[in-house]
């Protein structure tokens, strides 16, 4: 019997594939040291873990592009945005569901540079593909930030119409794929995108502290991080060579032993088959909360959802729901989720939401004992 029943899997994936529990302080024990400072068997074999690491997420991502490291997605987005070189980026576009680690390093950038920064317009999850049309011939496309899917509502963005289009223009596309890495099939719009950025401890099912970037090199970036990366230690600047331009500082080795084991796991078992278990599990959640329809708005698509569904309840605050839940060992999370912008654009910025996000290891336990507490709410 379960002690607690996790619905925040949009924030941290939980629980883990056993093997990433069971093998990766092992292999840690007798692989932790720095792969890009001596020449050791030891740090070869470190290496070796990495290269595997690296070849894996450019299966996941569908690429041949190269493949950056670092602590975050976060930390990947600011080194993107922060990084690209403005002289010819004037108007910017981003969906109306971006996260706070694009939104507010934009804010940033407009701040700072003469930038004309748009939002693409949705009727509710519906892109307007005509105005975007019309948009672009007004003002031009220089750069394209999108998230994949909300992180708040769960909907999947229609990512490869937005960036075909900006690619008429020659527009530079980030695709913020924290939500979808590992879950959603890649092929037809790695090629359109300039930057895929992952996050290590969700849908890969990986540590955190670990995620990085996909990177088209044709693309002049700047590190956000300067210092020491192994090779070259006699000039003064940033090596060119690829990856260690972009990796300062002694690397997360551990967090890399992690992600390249939940990794593995997550090819064996396919990531179709792991979409479908977590499209499953959205639709059995779905079903269950419409039957309290009349207590409760459910805020978020049943199709088309990659596995987050809000709520509103007419008697309850998302932090009331949200105390009643935990008291069930129910997990979820309640506010703005760092997306202020998604909830402006679907006018729940007042309270913010409840969410619940299923992952690939809900089963009907999580949603019976959802059921029981529903019941005793409602």
């Amino acid at each position: 019997m379960k002690n607690t029943f996790y619905f925040d899997n949009a924030s941290t994936s939980y629980p883990k594939f056993e093997r990433f529990y069971r093998e990766t302080m092992a292999l840690y024990e007798n692989y932790g040291v720095n792969f890009s400072r001596n020449s050791s068997s030891k740090s070869k074999d470190a290496k070796s873990i990495k290269e595997n690491l690296i070849k894996n997420i450019m299966n996941i991502f569908a690429t041949k592009n190269e493949v950056i490291l670092n602590s975050s997605a976060t930390f990947s987005l600011n080194e993107i945005i922060l990084g690209l070189d403005y002289t010819n980026i004037k108007t910017v576009y981003i969906s109306p569901f971006e996260h706070n680690s694009v939104y507010r390093v934009l804010k940033k950038i407009t701040k700072e540079k003469k930038i004309d920064l748009k939002i693409l317009k949705f009727s509710g999850f519906n892109l307007d593909f005509e105005n975007m049309k019309l948009q672009f011939m007004s003002k031009k496309p220089d750069l394209i930030i999108c998230n994949h899917a909300s992180n708040v509502f769960g909907n999947i963005l229609p990512i490869k119409d937005i960036f075909e289009e900006g690619k008429k223009y020659n527009a530079i596309t980030i695709l913020d794929a924290t939500q979808t890495g590992g879950v959603l099939d890649f092929t037809e719009i790695s090629t359109s995108s300039d930057f895929i950025v992952f996050a290590g401890h969700k849908n890969l099912y990986g540590p955190s502290g670990i995620g990085g970037y996909i990177y088209n090199k044709k693309i002049s970036l700047k590190p956000l991080l300067y210092g020491g990366t192994g090779i070259n230690s006699e000039d003064e600047d940033m090596p060119e060579e690829l990856p260690e331009r972009f990796e300062a500082g002694s690397p997360n080795i551990l967090g890399i032993i992690g992600l390249k084991i939940s990794t593995d796991e997550l090819l064996k078992i396919g990531i179709e088959n792991i979409k479908n278990k977590k499209q499953k599990n959205i639709r059995d959640l779905y079903d269950l909360l419409e039957e309290y329809s009349y207590d409760l708005k459910i805020l978020s698509d049943r199709e088309n959802n990659v596995g987050v569904i809000s709520i509103e309840a007419n008697d309850y605050t998302p932090q009331e729901l949200e105390n009643i839940f935990n008291d069930g060992g129910i997990i979820t999370r309640r506010g703005l989720h760092c997306a202020p912008l998604a909830h402006k654009h679907m006018e729940t910025d007042k309270n913010g939401t409840l969410r619940l996000s299923v992952g690939y290891f809900n089963d009907e336990e999580d949603l019976d004992k959802l059921g029981e507490v529903l019941e005793s709410i409602f």
